[in-house]
């Protein structure tokens, strides 16, 4: 008996699939399965709630899921405590966004690497008449460097 003893000749062992139906549905199935998942939870909460207030451990006040009388915020309440904080009433101010807001006293804007690469291969500022004496002295005539200084402190 083969491996493959269940697979008859000249019979397909198995369907071919031809295509997936898409998980997408309406707007008012997915709210419904929202819903049902939010039903799941709560009843998870209510039987782990019942199951602390049975146990002798769980005694007391000190539930997993305690009940609170708190009252939560509506989105329009958020909206106006919020406008309260910036700028309050009618008056609502309108706060910068984008580009360089939040840079501290002027930075300066990053560079790019195309900036970095012309600064690295430019050619370097031009010494100065007097700079140009001091480099004659020694070595590179367009550099001072080393050698020129241990001239200048000998003369």
């Amino acid at each position: 008996m083969g491996i493959f003893s269940f697979v008859k000749p000249g019979k397909k062992a198995f369907k071919t699939i031809t295509s997936v139906k898409p998980n997408v549905g309406s707007p008012s199935r997915s709210a419904l399965n929202k819903q049902i998942q939010k039903t799941k939870a709560s009843g998870a909460k209510l039987k782990q709630t019942l199951f602390e207030s049975k146990n002798k451990a769980f005694k007391g006040d000190d539930f997993t899921f305690g009940t609170t009388n708190k009252k939560t915020l509506s989105n329009t309440e958020k909206q106006k405590l919020k406008e309260g904080l910036y700028g309050g009433g009618s008056k609502v101010t309108k706060k910068a966004t984008g580009g360089r807001v939040g840079r501290r006293f002027g930075s300066p804007k990053p560079k790019t690497n195309v900036q970095k690469i012309k600064e690295t291969f430019s050619p370097k500022k031009n010494l100065s008449p007097k700079q140009m004496k001091i480099a004659k002295l020694a070595g590179n005539p367009n550099k001072i460097d080393a050698a020129d200084f241990k001239k200048l402190r000998n003369k």
